[in-house]
């Protein structure tokens, strides 16, 4: 945020605050502005869907903090026509590492040997890390908490915290896999996947779900989920809400 802020201050840009903003103003902002660069989470952009208005003035739109997941990609290009999106991975301890046009980020050459992963799992180099004393580094390597899916030794895509995996009887669920799945039906705008404490699983799979319209209903996702993850991945509890509880960050509030 405070490398998005000084880039426009230095630059003598126009900064316009659009978050927490309902849809329709957020999108009159853009419009009456001409705004053309967005700073922003996956989740707030998802609060901009359909795609069934197009801002031509966007050229630069960035992602950060949660996993950028395919459809919101091609419904924002759809809404940004003219527009360059890129996916950025930062940490608070590392700033900005990583950046792609879609899913997959590649490491440069140039920091390859500073980056490694371990039972799937991101480390950085502490060289570099900002200087912090609370900083917990193993052996000169600091564990991100990032569970990734490697496609080669140079490129990656981010796949969980490993904090948020689930527990389902002995079995692993990796809630932002199902939350993609469950995006993919049409009706639904976001989703919400989390677990919930049972006395003979250890957990169970919920989840909130915020609807384009009142016409899907839970049947139909269940029947789209049948055909899509395995039996113990599907959420026993589903919940229609108006919203999702965000940060002041605009992440998704995880339970």
């Amino acid at each position: 945020g405070l490398q998005v802020f000084f880039q426009a201050f230095f630059n003598h840009n126009t900064i316009i605050r659009i978050f927490g903003e309902s849809r329709e103003n957020t999108l009159e902002l853009i419009k009456n502005f001409r705004i053309t660069n967005i700073s922003a989470t996956p989740t707030f952009y998802r609060l901009l869907l359909p795609s069934d208005t197009i801002c031509d003035s966007v050229k630069n739109l960035s992602s950060g903090g949660e996993k950028f997941d395919s459809k919101t990609i091609q419904n924002l290009n759809k809404m940004f026509p003219n527009c360059s999106i890129r996916n950025i991975y930062a940490s608070t301890e590392a700033g900005v590492l990583f950046a792609s046009d879609g899913e997959v980020f590649s490491v440069n050459e140039e920091i390859s040997h500073l980056i490694k992963f371990i039972n799937n799992e991101l480390y950085i180099h502490e060289s570099l890390m900002g200087q912090s004393d609370g900083l917990n580094l193993k052996e000169g390597w600091y564990q991100t908490g990032d569970l990734i899916e490697i496609i080669n030794p140079k490129t990656f895509r981010f796949v969980s915290r490993k904090s948020e995996i689930i527990n389902i009887g002995g079995y692993k669920v990796n809630p932002t896999e199902v939350e993609d799945v469950i995006r993919l039906c049409n009706g639904v705008g976001d989703v919400l996947v989390y677990g919930k404490k049972n006395s003979i699983l250890g957990n169970v799979v919920v989840c909130d779900i915020v609807r384009l319209n009142e016409l899907i209903t839970e049947k139909q996702i269940r029947l789209f989920l049948k055909e899509k993850l395995q039996e113990f991945k599907i959420p026993r509890v589903i919940k229609f809400v108006e919203c999702l509880e965000t940060t002041r960050t605009g992440k998704i509030t995880r339970k």
